[in-house]
């Protein structure tokens, strides 16, 4: 039961990231500048403090663009990561795979899926696919699937004593 619980709950990520890639641009530029706007009301009362001292203009759409492409690019990274992860723990804990076997697969999966989903979002309107966006992705996953490893060999310490 506990296989097909994590089978499906993989399943369940892939679709989670596949329904964020088919959002329409307007739509996720919303959600992303909604947390924008959050970070933005936290950190204006430093700005302004800061930039009269230095008597420097606060340029706030500039900051604010910049701010959003960096929570976009991490969500991307999170998504992929958590799937790195959860792909690790199906394949080393749920499947006969042989040994280093496994990792293969899974960067293999976690490559796939990244190009895969980038070529879907060439057909959202407002959307665009890059090659950053691909190493943004697997980069994630190679974090996630590191972050398992190091749990893993972490216990196995642990137990070892």
């Amino acid at each position: 039961m506990k296989k097909i619980f994590m089978v499906l709950f993989v399943i369940f990520w892939m679709g989670f990231i596949y329904h964020n890639s088919a959002t329409i641009g307007d739509e996720s530029n919303k959600k992303s500048y909604s947390i924008v706007n959050k970070v933005d009301k936290i950190k204006e009362n430093t700005e302004i403090k800061n930039s009269i001292k230095e008597h420097k203009p606060i340029n706030k759409i500039e900051s604010n663009q910049k701010l959003n492409r960096i929570i976009r690019k991490n969500a991307h990274l999170f998504e992929y990561l958590v799937l790195g992860i959860l792909l690790c723990v199906v394949l080393f804990l749920c499947s006969s795979i042989e040994g280093k076997h496994k990792l293969i697969y899974i960067l293999f999966i976690c490559l796939f899926y990244a190009v895969t989903d980038e070529f879907h979002q060439n057909f959202v309107q407002g959307r665009s696919s890059s090659v950053s966006d691909v190493l943004i992705d697997f980069s994630g996953s190679v974090f996630g699937i590191i972050i398992y490893l190091s749990y893993k060999k972490v216990q196995q310490l642990k137990g070892g004593r």
